[in-house]
């Protein structure tokens, strides 16, 4: 394990099994709600309200660290609590990325259930984090979320079309009924999981709930259009330009896609 201070934050480097100690879970199951996960890690955000657990979590960090390092403890905790309001940014290094399955289904235009088809603490933690005020009930292996409203589908999608977590690939699965009984109006897309992926990209990318009206669509289209137009960075590097050119041309495909159906 690596520790290092920098830019009020504390970065901690170590293995995919540092994750999955108790110490560490500990942390995160009481900052759940200010993580952000990451490909490569995760990124903890200071809790004022979780401030003990802050204290035990670095207290027991400065201890594996200087006990692995043959440093001196004391000093070290001390220099860690100077930093207990600095996040906590935690990186594993690359692994061969692991499959997850998650079943998804549509009880009606109101209620989504997630099922983990095999146990997997961490990827239930991501969902839960991305999910958050949406979630109304949980077990280990199942989710429950209220997407009763234009704004919770919005995040559901968003959370459908990010699949890369830590060193987990999310395959989610779901088919036409649960497109039919969430949106009640779909239409036009064909069949299958590919179709559907396509469609829940395209809206994800323009940040709208499918089932949005072609106004909704034209408007937030002219705004992000005009946001990530080359012409606005020509006098930059050629990879803010090429960064900007693929975003628009990837808006332009999905409004031309999203047209179609509307």
């Amino acid at each position: 394990m690596k520790v290092v201070l920098r830019n009020n934050a504390i970065f901690v480097q170590g293995s995919s099994n540092t994750l999955e100690e108790s110490w560490m879970e500990e942390f995160f199951d009481h900052h759940i709600h200010n993580t952000l996960f990451l490909d490569n890690g995760v990124l903890v955000l200071n809790n004022e309200n979780s401030s003990d657990q802050k204290e035990e979590f670095l207290e027991t960090l400065s201890e594996r660290f200087t006990k692995a390092n043959e440093l001196t403890s004391s000093f070290y905790s001390r220099s860690l609590k100077r930093c207990r309001t600095a996040a906590v940014r935690i990186e594993v290094p690359f692994r061969e990325s692991e499959k997850v399955d998650i079943e998804v289904y549509a009880y009606n235009s109101g209620c989504v259930q997630f099922t983990l088809l095999s146990p997997n603490r961490w990827v239930m933690r991501y969902l839960k984090q991305q999910l958050s005020n949406l979630v109304t009930s949980s077990t280990d292996d199942d989710i429950f979320i209220d997407v009763s409203t234009a704004a919770a589908k919005a995040r559901l999608e968003k959370t459908l079309n990010r699949r890369e977590v830590l060193h987990f690939t999310i395959n989610y699965q779901y088919d036409d009924e649960f497109m039919s009984r969430l949106y009640g109006n779909y239409k036009g897309w064909g069949f299958g999981n590919d179709a559907i992926d396509k469609m829940i990209r395209y809206h994800a990318i323009f940040e709208i709930p499918m089932g949005s009206t072609p106004e909704d669509l034209k408007k937030r289209y002219r705004m992000l259009a005009k946001r990530y137009h080359p012409d606005r960075v020509q006098s930059k590097n050629p990879k803010i330009i090429n960064k900007y050119t693929e975003k628009f041309q990837l808006l332009q495909e999905a409004y031309g896609a999203l047209r179609a159906v509307s």
